[in-house]
């Protein structure tokens, strides 16, 4: 973290630097004898304004301030401690500075100082540190809400010590850290979805397919076989039509779409967080069973027109960079219509043999829903009331 110095002289010390300056002209110009008494405090006076002049020139050359724990991982709710390591490595003491810090409200600390007006959370910490030695500040806050929390300003007050008032010292730059917290995946909604995971939709919906770039031998033809099927050299050579036996493959890949956006243009739907927490828990589980599994969001990235989105997941390794890309989605931000968005899913993606979709839908949705089905595709939805097949109580259309 870097500062700057914010010069300001203290008025009380500019006032003796001038009653010092009117006395030792009238001194020096006007021959006024002045009593011993006062030489000596001008001495004190003059010796003081030198020395301040050299510990502000001094005390900022080799202190550094850094963060410790640059990268922190929380679910909601958790508490955790932000350390801040100041080192001194010249010969200057900071005695009794006072740090103030500033942060995104998805975290709040013990002692928040904040404006709630701000969307801010403030605390102040009083440290010291001698020459030649450092000091870890620790500052504990409780992980409030989903996202991603930084230091977005701090200020330090170091006193004079040879001198009336502070050194104002303001940070330049960003903190380079982040603090991420995670949608809470053991809230108490989740059971129910823990429930119809327990009896396995995650493990018997999985189909089998024959890959035709791998033949494996022959059988006699059967009239349910497809005429492109049959062998026909090896049907000539036995005199009967013989079929070509493929090796057959499993399929199973997952495909989650979020829908950012609500029937009000550009606004969240009020139940986003819920879903997070829910899918928080549902991709925990399918990584459990070492599915592969992607996620898109609805919600431009402006990187050639792309989406918000995270490929290639499978096992358990995949859980911490999933609930990072939780952390990271912004609810308030560019989106596009959902149904507008199933629809490029459909033309450009890879179609995989199961989604889920999040939030409610409309006509326009569902009838780009049922493409998908019509390919096979499972299709489950995941709203406030948790996880279900979509199809099932609704007729297609």
């Amino acid at each position: 973290m870097r500062y700057k110095y914010d010069y300001k002289e203290s008025q009380t010390a500019a006032l003796l630097s001038v009653a010092t300056a009117v006395l030792i002209i009238f001194d020096i110009f006007y021959a006024a004898s002045l009593n011993i008494y006062i030489v000596f405090i001008l001495g004190i006076i003059l010796a003081s304004i030198l020395l301040n002049r050299l510990y502000e020139r001094g005390v900022m050359k080799k202190l550094s301030i850094d963060i410790v724990n640059k990268e922190v991982r929380h679910y909601k709710g958790e508490a955790g401690i932000l350390k801040i390591r100041i080192r001194q490595e010249g010969i200057m003491p900071v005695l009794g500075a006072e740090m103030t810090i500033t942060a995104g409200n998805d975290i709040k600390f013990d002692h928040d100082q904040a404006l709630k007006i701000r969307q801010q959370t403030e605390t102040k910490t009083v440290f010291t540190v001698l020459p030649k030695s450092e000091t870890v500040i620790e500052v504990p806050y409780t992980a409030v809400h989903r996202g991603v929390s930084y230091i977005v300003d701090s200020r330090i007050k170091i006193p004079k010590i040879f001198s009336f008032g502070n050194m104002d010292l303001k940070q330049l730059g960003s903190a380079q850290h982040e603090i991420l917290i995670y949608p809470d995946k053991f809230a108490v909604h989740n059971e129910k979805i823990k429930f119809k995971v327990a009896e396995g939709i995650f493990r018997n919906n999985e189909s089998l397919y024959t890959d035709p770039l791998l033949t494996i031998g022959n059988r006699e033809y059967m009239t349910s076989d497809s005429l492109r099927d049959i062998n026909w050299k090896q049907s000539a050579r036995t005199g009967e039509l013989q079929a070509k036996v493929y090796e057959k493959t499993t399929y199973t890949e997952w495909l989650i779409l979020i829908n950012l956006r609500s029937d009000s243009i550009f606004a969240p739907p009020k139940n986003i967080e819920n879903i997070f927490e829910k899918l928080s828990f549902l991709t925990g589980e399918i990584a459990k069973e070492n599915i592969n599994y992607s996620m898109i969001a609805n919600m431009k990235t402006f990187d050639e027109g792309n989406y918000y989105r995270i490929d290639d997941l499978n096992g358990v390794r995949s859980c911490r960079p999933m609930l990072e890309a939780l952390a990271k989605i912004k609810t308030v931000t560019f989106t596009i219509l959902f149904e507008r968005f199933l629809n490029h899913v459909q033309l450009y993606e890879k179609i995989p043999s199961h989604i889920i979709f999040t939030g409610q839908t409309n006509p326009l949705i569902d009838k780009e829903l049922t493409h998908f089905l019509h390919r096979g595709v499972t299709v489950y939805q995941l709203d406030e009331n948790g996880l279900e097949r979509y199809g099932e109580k609704r007729a297609v259309r």
